[in-house]
């Protein structure tokens, strides 16, 4: 009977993995008061890193790891593109260290315990694309407001002779990306509910 409550209580179901949520809560309040209030930038909170911060905090609350695995895609793959813009704007603030590089500790915490599972690829993808054009619908066509590069190619990327052909490759290499990122997923952190199932 011990053994029995022993495996329905998974790890991601406990209370102190859920409270662990507030942590990217507080990283996703963090920046959106810094976009707010002090950069008067509010539409930059869209960010897929931010968002995906927001999203892995209900994630944790709720105990789902289904939205724990979306979000966990997401704050890994934003990471590099973060460091790249960091380095060539010289834009640096704590709050954007915290909620990146924090951000991306939780994930990883999070993703060890519930644990990566087939295919999760594929809603991560379409998580984005959905996200993806609600920031081109509720933000303008400017160089500093083209969030989730929503409107034209990153810096105007003179390979596309069009957005939407720049949007085909943009998609199918982040989910090329993301495909590689749920193999290496998959071998660090197998499905949880698999590895006790198999017990």
């Amino acid at each position: 009977m011990r053994a029995n409550e022993a495996v329905l209580t998974l790890p991601w179901q406990t209370l102190r993995f859920r409270l662990l949520g507030v942590l990217p809560l507080l990283f996703f309040v963090a920046r959106a008061i810094e976009y707010a209030v002090i950069a008067k930038t509010p539409e930059q909170i869209l960010w897929s890193c931010h968002v995906s911060n927001l999203l892995l905090a209900f994630g944790m609350f709720l105990a789902n790891p289904f939205l724990i695995r979306v979000a966990v895609f997401w704050l890994i793959l934003g990471v590099p593109p973060w460091i790249i813009d960091m380095v060539s704007s010289h834009l640096i603030t704590p709050v954007s260290i915290f909620s990146h590089l924090g951000g991306f500790i939780v994930a990883i915490v999070a993703i060890r315990q519930v644990g990566a599972k087939l295919w999760s690829w594929i809603p991560s993808l379409i998580y984005f694309v959905i996200l993806q054009q609600i920031t081109r619908l509720v933000t303008a066509p400017t160089d500093y407001t083209n969030v989730n590069v929503a409107h034209f190619a990153y810096n105007h990327w003179v390979l596309f002779s069009s957005y939407w052909k720049y949007w085909v490759v943009n998609t199918a290499l982040a989910a090329a990306t993301l495909f590689i990122i749920e193999l290496v997923l998959l071998w660090l952190f197998p499905d949880q509910d698999k590895s006790t199932s198999a017990s």
